[in-house]
């Protein structure tokens, strides 16, 4: 009798111990469940930094692709029961994955990659960064497997004052700017960017001998010739303000690069956000 006594009360330790662990698993704070759902906290977990490989189709080559994004990682079982605790087995798997593709473009969200049951989603959050999502549910166990990840934004370097930028051209003959930002597929200045935009004026003021390069990139969305002419037409947007503040058009060229020259892969939200700029390169003759 004694020795059934601590097997039944180490089986209530054992509930007990999954139980917590259950209660103490971090459910996402964006995404929500299938209605109905319970999270299988011994089957999940979360961890602060993590890695997970999502597909998703290039639009450009219209294949199938790879890539490993980081950040916050979830990775959680949820099962449909009923208020009895019965596991709910007659949601199809295209049921499930409607779900979460409404409740994904409600938040601006769309669908990247789809086959076989599995759909991969990505949506945008309020800190500017991407949330990743693969939903694989098991429609005869009423299950769902999410893998999530929160992609960090990616943080625009400072604003580079004329002392900096001039540094940067001494050293390297070249600084990326970050604080020049344009309406989204168009060559119109941000009001934002005018602090940078005046520092580029004092820069040009107190060095009447620099000739620059003004250089406009792209990430690679959108057709490369698209591409060409729109970084074409932001870097005489900037040109032109600086006419405006008696810059003489004589010490800059305007040259759009498009795609051509990325400083990061574009296969993340942070890589490409990088890609976009605008560069000065330091000119060895006045530009004519």
């Amino acid at each position: 009798m004694k020795h059934v006594k601590v097997l039944f009360f180490c089986f209530l330790l054992i509930i007990f111990a999954v139980s917590v662990r259950a209660q103490e698993t971090k459910e996402h704070p964006l995404i929500r469940p299938f209605p109905g759902s319970v999270l299988a906290g011994n089957m999940s977990k979360h961890n602060n930094f993590d890695a997970f490989d999502f597909y998703y189709l290039n639009e450009k080559t219209k294949k199938r692709e790879k890539k490993t994004i980081k950040g916050e990682y979830w990775k959680l079982l949820y099962e449909v029961r009923t208020k009895s605790g019965q596991r709910v087995t007659n949601i199809s798997t295209e049921e499930f994955l409607e779900n979460y593709r409404v409740a994904a473009k409600e938040k601006g969200g769309q669908v990247v990659w789809e086959d076989r049951g599995v759909v991969v989603l990505t949506i945008p959050r309020e800190d500017g960064g991407i949330t990743w999502l693969q939903v694989q549910p098991s429609a005869n166990l009423g299950q769902q497997y999410l893998h999530i990840v929160d992609e960090k934004p990616f943080k625009k370097s400072l604003t580079f004052g004329p002392a900096e930028m001039k540094e940067a051209l001494d050293a390297d003959g070249r600084v990326r700017l970050y604080g020049i930002l344009f309406d989204v597929d168009k060559a119109t200045l941000k009001e934002e960017s005018v602090k940078q935009l005046q520092h580029v004026v004092t820069l040009m003021r107190d060095n009447p001998d620099l000739t620059l390069e003004v250089q406009g990139h792209t990430d690679d969305q959108g057709a490369d010739d698209y591409n060409l002419k729109l970084s074409q037409s932001r870097a005489e947007t900037v040109v032109a303000y600086l006419g405006l503040f008696g810059i003489d058009a004589g010490r800059l060229a305007p040259k759009g690069y498009g795609e051509s020259k990325p400083v990061e892969p574009n296969t993340t939200e942070e890589g490409r956000a990088k890609n976009r700029r605008v560069e000065l390169a330091k000119q060895a003759a006045t530009v004519k």
